[in-house]
């Protein structure tokens, strides 16, 4: 198992806006998105998260990640819960691994902000340091044993892993399927 692994990805660098086309035109967003309801949540979002979240709502890609937003009705799909869980969750772990990439962010657990996760319990948590747009991503395996950072925004990493331009170690290897689908719920 490789831990603390930065993800492989070919395409770093993006323009959020770019990357957002990009990954509507590979997964087409629904007619009608699962919008959260306005106003600001506790924790801070950056502009291009707020812009996949309103092309798409809160739901899934490929029946497996998940996409958060601030407000969101399903208290499971929204930031502000899943940070306060995450948070807790992830307080008093022994997880050197982790808590060492956060120190290089001048960062501990009790600052990562959760927008995302799978259905296996892995967690997508930004290590909010510097400007909101260049926030990195923290990945966390399910039971914190591995994690992946990845330096993109929240959209550039759904693209990436969509794509195959980015590898996550512990994402099961038929994600993505070659034709991936975003569903508000994909279980009903």
């Amino acid at each position: 198992m490789s831990t603390g692994v930065r993800a492989r990805t070919r395409s770093e660098g993006g323009r959020p806006i770019e990357d957002l086309h990009s990954l509507i035109a590979l997964c087409p967003s629904p007619p009608v998105p699962a919008r959260p309801a306005a106003g600001a949540g506790r924790y801070a979002v950056p502009e291009s998260h707020r812009e996949l979240v309103g092309a798409y709502g809160v739901g899934c890609f490929d029946e497996f990640l998940w996409i958060y937003g601030s407000g969101a009705h399903n208290p499971h799909l929204d930031i502000d819960t899943a940070t306060d869980g995450a948070r807790a969750v992830l307080h008093d772990k022994r997880i050197p691994g982790i808590r060492n990439a956060l120190k290089a962010y001048g960062l501990g657990p009790g600052d990562l902000v959760q927008w995302g996760g799978t259905d296996n319990g892995d967690t997508l948590l930004w290590a909010p340091a510097g400007p909101p747009e260049a926030w990195p991503t923290i990945a966390v395996a399910a039971r914190q044993f591995d994690f992946a950072v990845l330096e993109r925004s929240s959209t550039g990493i759904v693209l990436d892993v969509l794509t195959g331009a980015a590898r996550i170690g512990f994402f099961p290897d038929d994600f993505p399927g070659s034709h991936p689908q975003f569903a508000v719920n994909p279980y009903t």
